[in-house]
């Protein structure tokens, strides 16, 4: 789909196909040639995103019409695209343009232009006088004298991180209740960036269950579903929000020899509930249509002088090492595009654990990479 696959992998029978699939509305829009550029970007930007294809005419119906006539090629028509954008529209916005061959006669090409949602909201055009939104099949205009609409775009990122700590507000109280929370344990949280609305249906959520690998029998919650699974002595919480909110709840699996006592463990399989958290993420947010950004946070709690033992390969120091802070945290964002790239996937990984590996007072080890990457390998379910 050309919401997200790579852009070197796009070919023009996928533009064919997603014009078949989808005519003119709130995420997708058609030219025949380059214009319109500032109102048609920021006008995603201030919506939902989307996609905006060059060199395609559309019927009264707002249907792509057939054969594709696609555009000449000129140089620098990337460039030209992107300075319309950036000098147009203020904030500025830098959307992704991608020219696709045609492969016929002429050497035409269709132009692709994606645009992610923005948390620099509203973005004005004509010297600032303007904003515009999508509405249906109409990028319809708005005064920004009309501040009943601009307020809401001003106020959401606020707004949104409200939302945020509501919705994990009541996924820890959860979590508190079901789990002993009094042991190392594991938490990943996967959601948009800028989560003030719902990209998914809660019946949707349910039928998730078929879909993502670590995705036990499901619960029904308010504004999500969540699955618990207990074995042994360990525990695996996964819970889904209708906001796009991924939730992870692990107990930390230590080494179980007497000397250690449960106060020493190994970064792998730690590794791996991150690299799988990651993948249902990238199979949630396809099912949701979802194109912005994505933060993830990691965080270890109950760890105040546990063990971490890097033996698992010759970069690793070889004796263990006691964490100082009963809590540790990092976070990183990406593209939810990004999850088409099997080496973002991995740099995503080892952000996160260098984050978590500083509070056990040493360096990044030079192996973690290797072993991040055989991790994945193993799970294999990553691009390739």
């Amino acid at each position: 789909m050309l919401f997200t696959k790579p852009a070197d992998e796009i070919k023009f029978a996928d533009v064919e196909n997603f014009c078949r699939e989808f005519g003119e509305g709130v995420r997708v829009e058609y030219k025949r040639e380059i214009k319109h550029i500032p109102k048609v970007v920021s006008a995603f930007a201030n919506t939902h995103g989307g996609v905006f294809i060059i060199g395609a005419e559309t019927d009264e119906a707002n249907r792509v019409k057939f054969p594709i006539p696609g555009i000449p090629l000129e140089t620098g028509i990337e460039e030209r695209i992107q300075q319309s954008a950036l000098t147009g529209i203020y904030p500025a916005v830098m959307p992704e343009v991608i020219l696709v061959d045609m492969q016929d006669s002429a050497g035409n090409v269709v132009v692709i232009v994606r645009v992610d949602e923005s948390v620099q909201a509203p973005h004005a055009i004509e010297n600032s006088t303007r904003a515009y939104i999508r509405v249906g099949s109409i990028t319809q205009p708005y005064q920004l004298a009309e501040m009943d609409r601009l307020q809401y775009m001003f106020k959401r990122r606020e707004d949104s991180q409200a939302v945020t700590r509501q919705i994990l507000k009541r996924i820890e109280d959860r979590v508190e209740t079901l789990c002993d929370t009094t042991v190392p344990n594991l938490t990943v949280v996967a959601r948009p960036a800028f989560p003030y609305r719902p990209i998914i249906a809660r019946e949707s959520l349910w039928k998730l269950k078929g879909d993502l690998d670590t995705y036990p029998s499901p619960r029904r919650v308010a504004g999500g579903v969540y699955g618990l699974v207990s074995y042994a002595d360990h525990y695996r919480y996964l819970e889904l929000n209708e906001y796009g909110v991924i939730y992870l709840r692990a107990k930390l699996e230590p080494e179980t020899s007497e000397r250690a006592a449960g106060r020493r463990f190994y970064p792998i399989p730690f590794l791996l509930e991150i690299s799988r958290l990651i993948e249902d993420a990238k199979r949630f947010y396809a099912r949701c249509e979802y194109t912005g950004d994505i933060e993830f946070t990691a965080q270890l709690r109950q760890v105040f002088g546990m063990e971490l033992v890097m033996t698992v390969s010759p970069g690793f120091p070889p004796s263990p090492l006691k964490c100082a802070d009963s809590e540790v945290a990092t976070s990183t964002q990406f593209l939810s595009r990004d999850f088409a790239k099997r080496e973002r996937l991995i740099d995503i990984v080892e952000e996160l654990a260098d984050g978590l590996l500083w509070a056990f007072n040493t360096a990044k080890p030079q192996k973690i990479r290797d072993e991040i990457e055989k991790v994945v390998k193993n799970h294999g379910r990553w691009p390739n």
